[in-house]
């Protein structure tokens, strides 16, 4: 065996293949033995194992700061022997500053935590985030007795840990995820924000209408938080070359057309060159127009099921999670059909996949504003379509921002959240605003608005959307071939990658 050192001999019954080696391994860097340890206890398609274990700690992390989305309906004395409630009602402006707050932690912490994501072990970075959650969510019955200000606090910690949520995205995908899984991967991982509308409000309704009262949706979350992370912890790891469960053919498909893992710690991030491609200014902007609605729905589904359609607390949490249940299939959905999709090339699929989500969203909404109190029903309905259509979005810009940026990914997600962040320091004041008579004009003027918006920031980013990676994610090849950067076809097929120059 060449690529072995000096008189080092492989198990029994071990082969190892030269094809399937990595140039540290033919040049001698890695021993047989540590080649043939590796091979053991392998479980193929790991890298879905890792996805599924990364979505469930993003989904616990927003199901977290969702939480007080639900309870203020529910921390209210009502003549409604469903309710359980606790003393202390806050104003409108008290509420507002509470859904508000998160935002403000997040972004705080994102210079922070972009630094950390940058320059130390995701893994642990990510942990920390995990920590911050369960521990300020369990808090929050105790932060609520001793006032408003330490209510504040714990719900500002509970931003403080959302903004490594999209950094850690942008990083699972570009490391984990095949090039022509990025749908897929994308799906899932975004799709944490529907994930924690579904588990919160049946869950949050079934515990307020409880003896446990709302005290206990705090600490059901935080205990979820805490069992998602010791997985995390137990489970990943930032590089699958490191890991000992991924097989070679896997790691091989990883590393097609990626650039080497010595490339990935050399150079800085090109930030002038981010900051100004219009590719990326497309898709933060459709993010803005899109996470308006999603605030939307996350905030506000509640106040409109429960005080402007009166249905009770409990049918309440289950109908809240109906739309977005149907939105996180529409964004697997999404995800995946645009990967298989192949009569298209790449940036077609970007725009089409785009305007379904946020035009479709937004003629819904159009509809919506025009559907009075008494039709119920009829509400619901087209809220469904309106709020499950945006799940169309993870084949669209949030694909867009992946597959351009490559490696700097996680910078470029990065900005999303803090796009997210604002949207949710501006949302509980603009439509709490629009919506202070809570009656029909002013419903409708609420889901027209954000009509609008859906519909110029998704004709702004189909202008600018380009699937091709950028000029700067691409590394000059060495004359030993060992640093370059590959091109995905267009088309997003499995076609060989080609060397960038």
């Amino acid at each position: 065996m060449n690529g072995g050192a000096a008189g080092n001999r492989l198990p029994p019954r071990e082969t190892i293949y030269l094809d399937n080696l990595t140039t540290e391994q033919r040049t001698g860097l890695v021993t047989n033995e540590d080649v043939a340890s590796k091979m053991k206890c392998k479980i193929p398609g790991f890298r879905y194992i890792i996805l599924i274990v990364s979505a469930l700690c993003l989904t616990s992390l927003l199901s977290n700061m969702t939480t007080y989305n639900f309870t203020k309906i529910c921390m209210v004395p009502k003549n409604d022997s469903h309710n359980v409630v606790e003393p202390g009602q806050y104003n409108k402006n008290q509420q507002a500053w509470l859904q508000a707050c998160v935002a403000i932690g997040a972004l705080v912490a994102s210079f922070p935590y972009t630094y950390m994501f940058q320059h130390y072990t995701k893994k642990w970075v990510f942990l920390s985030a995990g920590i911050i959650s369960a521990v300020s969510t369990a808090l929050v019955p105790l932060a609520h007795i001793y006032g408003f200000k330490f209510f504040l606090l714990a719900r500002t910690f509970q931003g403080v840990a959302f903004s490594a949520t999209f950094p850690i995205i942008g990083a699972v995908t570009a490391d984990w995820a095949v090039l022509t899984e990025h749908g897929l991967f994308v799906g899932l991982l975004t799709g944490c924000t529907q994930l924690s509308n579904i588990f919160t409000m049946p869950v949050s309704g079934a515990l307020c209408s409880s003896s446990w009262g709302w005290p206990s949706v705090y600490y059901v979350h935080a205990g979820v938080s805490v069992v998602a992370f010791i997985l995390w912890s137990l489970i990943y790891k930032d590089d699958p070359e490191d890991h000992s469960m991924v097989d070679v053919g896997e790691l091989k498909k990883l590393q097609r057309g990626k650039l080497t893992k010595k490339d990935h710690h050399t150079g800085s991030i090109p930030y002038r060159s981010i900051l100004s491609s219009k590719t990326l200014w497309g898709a933060w902007i459709a993010a803005f127009g899109d996470l308006l609605a999603v605030q939307l729905v996350a905030m506000f589904n509640p106040q409109y099921l429960n005080d402007y359609l009166h249905y009770n607390v409990l049918k309440t949490g289950f109908l809240g999670a109906l739309p977005v249940l149907v939105q996180f299939i529409l964004k697997l959905l999404g995800g995946v059909s645009s990967d298989m999709l192949k009569c298209f090339d790449e940036t077609t699929k970007l725009r089409a996949y785009n305007s379904f989500a946020l035009g479709g969203s937004a003629i819904f909404f159009a509809i919506l504003a025009f559907v009075p109190r008494e039709q119920r029903v009829t509400a619901i309905v087209v809220l469904v379509f309106a709020e499950s259509l945006l799940g169309l979005n993870t084949a669209g810009f949030n694909k867009c921002a992946t597959l351009h940026s490559r490696q700097y990914g996680h910078f470029v997600m990065t900005q999303i959240m803090n796009i997210w962040a604002v949207t949710i320091l501006l949302e509980p004041f603009v439509v709490n605003s629009i919506v202070a008579a809570n009656n029909f004009e002013s419903w409708r003027n609420c889901f027209l608005f954000h009509a609008i918006a859906l519909l110029v920031c998704n004709a702004i980013f189909c202008i600018w959307a380009d699937a091709k990676p950028a000029p700067w994610t691409q590394v000059p090849e060495q004359s030993n071939g060992d640093t370059h950067e590959s091109a995905v076809p267009e088309n997003g097929g499995n076609n060989t990658a080609r060397s960038a120059h």
